[in-house]
């Protein structure tokens, strides 16, 4: 990641509990906040961040603890965030979207995570590097109101 004017690449530490989902949310609002980014960008930034989280806790991690390493910062004019984790390989750009429920009876619960970070980020990016999932999402800072 390269600096675009603002501040260089910030990056945390978190290990795999719920628990630590205040400090992502406080750091991604803190980043958002000192790069006085748009509020609708942060807000897209702190949804992303929060979901690509919550599944990496609650699917990558049911074999013990362990860390999960974020990393915010700018590629090119984008906004980037890096989220690696050591859980099993998982591409979640090959996860068909859930179908739409035609009734509340067929309403999925759950599995709405992926669909929902392709909405709200403008691109999604991934590798498989040294046993580590790599994801990288991207938003535009000048996302329309």
């Amino acid at each position: 990641m390269s600096s675009n004017g603002g501040e260089p690449e910030a990056s945390l530490i978190v290990g795999s509990e719920l628990r630590e989902l205040p400090r992502v949310n406080a750091w991604v609002q803190d980043w958002a906040e000192r790069q006085h980014l748009p509020e609708k960008v942060a807000h897209n930034l702190d949804l992303c961040s929060t979901e690509v989280v919550t599944n990496i806790m609650t699917h990558a991690c049911s074999d013990g603890a362990q860390r999960i390493l974020l990393r915010l910062g700018w590629q090119g004019d984008d906004i980037a965030l890096e989220v690696e984790d050591e859980g099993l390989k998982f591409d979640p750009r090959q996860v068909a979207t859930p179908p739409h429920a035609t009734s509340l009876q067929d309403a999925r619960i759950g599995g709405w995570g992926i669909p929902i970070v392709r909405r709200f980020s403008d691109g999604v990016q991934y590798r498989y590097e040294d046993g580590r999932n790599c994801l990288t999402l991207l938003f535009r800072p000048t996302a329309p109101p």
